[in-house]
């Protein structure tokens, strides 16, 4: 009877679902972008033929997920929709292989816009209930910083107005364009297509989520938003918000910037959740190991740097991230 007792117990909790909870996945579950019968073409191998203007699917699922966010802006069409074509081309055509290859297998479709709510934001295209790839919404306003100005805005936003200034570098002077700043943005995004397509953390579209089971994540994160770090090694963490301008830098910035150096968190913006650990990973990989280019963070007060670091893709903490992240690229 005991026995009997343990072993219904544990098929009940076997069965049941553990995790965080996960409010997108209504949201991803129900929209037609989600099902590979909405698209055509799928087999056509230019990328920039998968280029497309707001529609009426792809507004509706922005304001599914702003409405759970708490954002009050709701997108519309891009204007001039043929020149942000245009530059977006550009960034497409700038990929080589092997990225290329796994974009035009994965990147399903780009949707571009205005008042987004952000920069961009991503989803997951199924056949049946298998991830075949994903698709990109972007805010045609991004094309208004390039590539160093906008890493240094986004990174700044965690941080209310003082004293020091942070600067980021990711191009060179020829290099820094609006371009390539849409480049890394894609970059990121289809890091999250690839963590559902390539099973790397948990499904978006399991009603709660739980990593314990992930090797990507392993003794880093705990849940979607705390990590094993938080309680001993970098306390700050879970008070960042990007976007936000809501923290002190002045006062704290040592313990924020050299601690994250020690930690295996590539970039500030990976600590911020788990799903953004492996996506900033990936744009990390491609950017600094793959294409070689330079990373490179600057604390600045009066104009004189008091502090600098570089992208810690290639951290020794890191070497299991970087091995299946090579794995994904190189098959």
């Amino acid at each position: 009877m005991f026995v009997l007792f343990i072993l219904i117990f544990e098929t009940f909790y076997s069965c049941k679902e553990v995790g965080d909870p996960n409010p997108y996945a209504p949201v991803l579950t129900k929209t037609a972008l989600s099902q590979s019968e909405y698209y055509v073409g799928l087999e056509q191998n230019v990328l920039i033929s998968r280029i497309f203007n707001l529609d009426e699917e792809s507004k509706n699922y922005i304001n599914e997920l702003n409405r759970i966010d708490g954002f009050d802006e709701s997108p519309s069409q891009v204007n001039d929709f043929e020149k942000f074509r245009s530059v977006l081309a550009q960034a497409l055509n700038s990929f080589e292989d092997p990225v290329r290859s796994l974009l035009l297998k994965k990147l399903i479709r780009i949707y571009v816009c205005e008042n987004l709510g952000g920069s961009a934001v991503s989803g997951i295209v199924r056949d049946s209930d298998n991830p075949i790839g994903g698709f990109v919404i972007l805010d045609a306003n991004t094309l208004n910083r390039k590539a160093n100005e906008w890493i240094s805005y986004k990174e700044s936003s965690t941080f209310q107005k003082g004293s020091l200034k942070i600067k980021i570098k990711i191009e060179s002077e020829e290099q820094n364009t609006q371009t390539n700043a849409l480049r890394y943005i894609l970059l990121h995004e289809f890091g999250h297509i690839l963590s559902e397509t390539e099973k790397i953390g948990p499904s978006f579209f399991a009603s709660k989520r739980s990593f314990a089971n992930f090797d990507f994540y392993k003794e880093v994160w705990k849940s979607e938003k705390v990590s094993y770090l938080d309680e001993n090694i970098f306390s700050l963490r879970p008070k960042l918000r990007f976007y936000s301008e809501s923290f002190a830098l002045d006062p704290n910035w040592k313990q924020i910037y050299p601690v994250l150096a020690e930690t295996p968190f590539p970039t500030l913006y990976s600590a911020t959740n788990a799903d953004d650990f492996f996506a900033d990973s990936f744009v990390s990989y491609v950017h600094v190991i793959l294409d070689k280019k330079a990373w490179e963070l600057e604390i600045l007060e009066n104009n004189k740097s008091i502090y600098k670091m570089e992208n810690g893709i290639r951290k020794d903490s890191l070497l299991k991230q970087r091995k299946i992240i090579e794995r994904i690229i190189r098959p």
